[in-house]
């Protein structure tokens, strides 16, 4: 797969804040995809829970850290950001 880079995709703005990102079709679909292989390794309640809870603490720093761009090379280094308290 090849690496994908924020800059590659169109944002859409409202009142100067990015609000969206136009996604092709061949990346939404990896993006599905990937999305549906993690449904299938959650199995576990204690594994959805620990799912959810990564996103719901990526969701609050992003909220707090709006602008801030995060970029990852390896899916362990997102786990181990998201795993900690200070996501990169």
């Amino acid at each position: 797969m090849k690496k994908i880079a924020k800059d590659q995709f169109p944002v859409v703005f409202e009142n100067g804040k990015p609000q969206a990102v136009i996604v092709d079709v061949r990346t939404f679909d990896h993006m599905v995809k990937t999305l549906e292989n993690l449904k299938q390794l959650a199995d576990d309640p204690s594994e959805i829970r620990w799912i959810v809870s990564l996103v719901k603490k990526s969701k609050a720093y992003r909220a707090t850290h709006p602008d801030e761009v995060s970029t990852y090379n390896t899916p362990d280094e997102v786990l181990k950001a998201l795993s900690g308290s200070n996501p990169k």
